[in-house]
Formats: structure tokens, sequence, C-alpha cells
């Protein structure tokens, strides 16, 4: 691989085969090295590297918090907001409410977890083909409530709408 000397590449450079470049002429030059060789063959350990275990191991271990850091979250206060952000996330996604968010955020047909869940339960398959309906009721609905006025205001911004929202932001 041909990869630029950046942060994100760092794991790639223990690889023989990584050639890693800062500017155009190193590039070049590492294209041509590689045209013209053969890659290394990879040790057990280094192909060990590219696997889900090993990648879990990474993230397991990157993710994970010390007894001396959760101390030191817990006397900044960050333990309690930490439970607080995760009560919010779950609290926000789920039955109708989440449905509706997620429909205003623009997840389409499968949005509709609730009618989804309901429609399992009777034994009838789900109509998805009512979303844009919904949708245009959810945004009648909504008005102008703080979450809409949030949402045109990132709009605004700059950032793209899906098609459904554009007439009613």
């Amino acid at each position: 691989a041909i990869i630029p000397d950046h942060p994100s590449n760092r794991f790639f450079m223990k690889f023989p085969n990584c050639l890693v470049y800062q500017n155009k002429w190193e590039f070049v030059a590492n294209l041509r090295w590689a045209q013209s060789h053969e890659p290394e063959p990879l040790t057990p350990e280094l192909l060990h590297e590219f696997t889900w275990e090993a990648a879990t191991e990474r993230f397991i271990n990157a993710a994970a918090i010390t007894n001396e850091e959760a101390k030191e979250r817990a006397r900044l206060g960050k333990t309690k907001l930490d439970e607080r952000i995760a009560w919010f996330h779950n609290e926000l996604g789920k039955g109708v409410k989440g449905d509706r968010l997620r429909k205003v955020l623009g997840g389409g047909p499968i949005s509709d977890q609730v009618k989804y869940v309901k429609s399992k339960i009777e034994g009838q398959e789900p109509g998805f083909d009512e979303c844009e309906d919904d949708i245009d009721n959810i945004f009648r609905n909504l008005g102008y409530s703080s979450i809409t006025q949030s949402i045109r205001s990132s709009f605004e911004k700059g950032i793209l709408l899906p098609n459904s929202l554009a007439a009613w932001i």
C-alpha cells in the first residue's frame, strides 16, 4: 500500500509492504518501487493484525478506561454526565418519538420501527409506502418546535435537505 504520512495511517506503517510518502515526489518514487518489486510475504503475526479478532482487541484496548481514569472522571463529574447522555440517547430513540426523530433526520422507511414491530406481531407484511405521507404529517405536527427550529437552522448553514424535508423547512 502507498499511503500518506498521516496519524490515521500509523497502524499500517508497521507492515513491510506499506510505503509512506510525504509529498508527490515520494509518492511517485514509492509507486515506481512497488511496480518493480514483489510484495514481501506477511508473517503470521502480521496477518493476524488484519483479523476481526485483532481489530476487536484493538478497539477494546482503545476504549478501556483505567481505574485512575475512572476516578478522575468521577471527581470531575463526567461519570454523571455520561450517564445522562446515555439515558437521553436511549430515551430519544424509543417508540413513536424515536420513529418521528428518525424520519425527521432522513431515516426514510426504515424509521417506522414501531409500525414494523406491530406488523410482525400481527403477522402481516409491513407497508412502507406511506412513509412520505407520514413525514408530511410529522412536520405539520411539529410546526415551530425547538427541534424543528434547530434542524432548520442547521440546514440554513449549508447542510443538504432530503426532498421531503425541503418543502417544510
